[in-house]
């Protein structure tokens, strides 16, 4: 058979799979020695995510024809980011079958994998070759959801539900957690709504493959929404202007804590008090312009147990 009759067949294979969600890819990945096929596979379904490469991979009865093997997978091969056994990657498998050349079928859209794959074979001295455009193009119709999928970050807010009441840490801290399938970058924020007033929080951090944490602030107890979004050159000049405007107003509280003390005020507490919040909210009745919603979730905050 032909590279290309090859390719066919990879793309054959990902056509019979049945991904039970759309931010699963259909692979079809075939292994051959001078044009015959020695082991085929497709990405499993249901409880099974077995990638199409493991299980071609898996399929050889005799692997010491594959340093002589060629690949082809309509997929770019995985890497070590998004999988939670980075040495079961797709990438690992083929590195350590010393297979001699894959011909891959489209780049990964998850932008945890984009090109990584590709690179990661080639500097370990892998051949690597795209399949031909016209049938790149069959593949991302094949793949015409998973690809809109990852064509966003996916972020979801997961160790909070709505309605459900809430305990915050010292000084009103609280810990939102989620999932994602692309990575959050810096022009993602964490944002409180409160009685139709928004406080910008901290950006979303990375914690381990497709997870992720932002750190906010709640003022006081009652209802309140916990929101995740995205901001453009817009909305983060709109935070971090908020953020050093709330910084300024601490170091002038700081100022002001002195001369309370030097003029020897009976109540100091009240009098701190009566400045209000270093952090005013925003008050305006839908999402601030430059800001995109990605998830959100309404709770209500109790006062922690004493």
């Amino acid at each position: 058979m032909t590279d290309k009759e090859l390719m066919i067949e990879a793309i054959t294979l990902s056509e019979q799979c049945k991904p039970v969600a759309d931010w699963i890819p259909r692979v079809g990945a075939v292994i051959a020695v001078d044009g015959v096929i020695i082991s085929q596979g497709q990405r499993g379904d249901g409880d099974s995510d077995d990638h199409a490469e493991k299980v071609a991979l898996k399929g050889v009865a005799n692997r010491k024809q594959l340093p002589d093997a060629t690949v082809y997978t309509t997929l770019e091969p995985c890497t070590k980011e998004v999988r939670s056994d980075g040495e079961n990657c797709c990438t690992e498998l083929i590195k350590d079958a010393k297979v001699k050349k894959v011909f891959i079928g489209i780049l990964d859209p998850n932008q945890g994998v984009r090109g990584k794959g590709l690179w990661e074979l080639q500097s370990r001295g892998v051949e690597v070759e795209l399949f031909q455009p016209e049938l790149a193009k069959e593949i991302m119709v094949v793949n015409g959801k998973f690809i809109k999928v990852h064509e966003t970050l996916g972020i979801r807010i997961t160790n909070v539900k709505a309605g459900q009441k809430i305990t915050t840490r010292d000084k009103g801290v609280f810990e939102i957690e989620g999932t994602f399938l692309n990575p959050p970058g810096d022009d993602v924020f964490a944002l409180v709504n409160i009685g139709g007033q928004w406080w910008p929080q901290h950006a979303v951090r990375s914690t381990a493959p497709g997870r992720w944490s932002a750190t906010v602030h709640l003022g006081g107890c009652g209802p309140c929404t916990l929101c995740i979004v995205r901001a453009n050159e817009l909305g983060v000049g709109l935070i971090r202007y908020y953020q050093k405007i709330g910084a300024q107003n601490q170091k002038r509280r700081g100022r002001v804590k002195e001369a309370v003390r030097e003029c020897g005020l009976e109540d100091e507490e009240a009098f701190l008090r009566s400045l209000g919040s270093d952090y005013p909210g925003i008050e305006m009745g839908k999402l601030p312009k430059g800001l995109e919603l990605l998830d959100q979730v309404d709770v209500f905050v109790e006062n922690p147990p004493s």
